[in-house]
């Protein structure tokens, strides 16, 4: 048996799982022993809970075994806290139980909590691709998912002030409260003026940027679908932009990335080791459904994680 310290939020996904989570202890109690649990109560708690874990296994850790029980938020801090300790190699075991658990999917971890926990037991060290993102505003910030400037950004927004998130989340229907968000995201979401570039090569200029996702895996939003499976590569960071057209047109779009083709001539992927992005325009930021503003010149490359895998991934 090995040991494990869990690091548990009871409040992903508005507590949906709350009930189930004494079980989901037993049952992991019964593969990993002795076992801890450091509970959070509020974002940001996990990263804190994750340094002061380092702290206490320094010179051993080897013996540390995290497993993170909660959402993409929190795996997030767990993993910026590992990453800013530059402990990258402490793997990290997830049992999804958040809204949206777009890291679960694209690395083949069943959805169901108990199932997750269970896969852990054979579960192999691998390291994943995780994203990077420097600013002079917000520093140095790692991404498990994505991070997005403009219409996904203001579905996050959307879904996170929704009146409808938490009864949804209670029925474990979370993932419909972000379609339930692109109607009224549609809306509101104006084009902005922006620069990108890839590194090396010429800087391009957008008066009417819409959606700019920049990603590690196709899934935003509780499994919908950036781009085709054909075009998921893990190795490079990922571009998914629209710009501002007519109504109709992304009405398109929008029906496209929800029916998980994502083909449409509006829809343009890009592939490259580092982007650079700026906008002086007020627009939402996300980065993994957490929230953040502009105006931001921000620099977005990856580096690796080690994670706790099924071995049939």
């Amino acid at each position: 048996m090995f040991s494990a310290e869990i690091i548990m939020n009871p409040s992903a996904g508005n507590a949906r799982w709350k009930k189930e989570l004494p079980a989901l202890l037993v049952l992991l109690k019964s593969h990993f022993a002795p076992l801890r649990v450091n509970r959070t109560q509020q974002p940001g708690d996990a990263q804190i809970v994750t340094e002061k874990l380092l702290k206490a296994y320094h010179g051993r850790l080897d013996e540390l075994q995290l497993i993170v029980i909660g959402g993409d938020g929190t795996l997030h801090d767990v993993v910026n806290g590992l990453q800013r300790c530059g402990h990258p190699e402490v793997a990290i075991g997830y049992v999804p139980t958040g809204t949206g658990d777009d890291f679960a999917r694209a690395q083949q971890i069943p959805l169901d909590p108990k199932k997750a926990a269970a896969v852990l037991v054979t579960a192999m060290p691998r390291p994943v691709r995780i994203g990077v993102a420097t600013s002079a505003k917000y520093g140095t910030q790692y991404f498990i998912n994505n991070f997005g400037i403009g219409m996904d950004a203001q579905i996050v927004y959307q879904t996170n002030h929704s009146l409808h998130k938490g009864t949804l989340n209670a029925l474990k229907l979370g993932q419909f409260a972000y379609g339930a968000s692109i109607l009224k995201a549609l809306r509101v979401q104006k084009g902005f003026a922006a620069t990108w570039q890839v590194a090396g090569h010429s800087e391009k200029h957008a008066d009417n940027a819409y959606l700019n996702v920049f990603t590690n895996h196709p899934f935003l939003g509780g499994g919908i679908r950036l781009f085709p499976d054909a075009m998921d590569q893990r190795q490079r960071l990922s571009l998914v932009q629209v710009r501002r057209e007519k109504l109709g047109t992304l009405l398109q779009v929008a029906a496209a990335i929800l029916s998980g083709r994502s083909v449409h001539r509006a829809i343009h992927h890009f592939e490259a080791d580092q982007f650079d992005f700026a906008t002086e325009a007020t627009v939402p930021i996300q980065m993994d459904g957490e929230e953040y503003t502009t105006p931001i010149a921000v620099t977005l490359q990856q580096t690796t994680q080690m994670f706790l895998l099924p071995t049939n991934k």
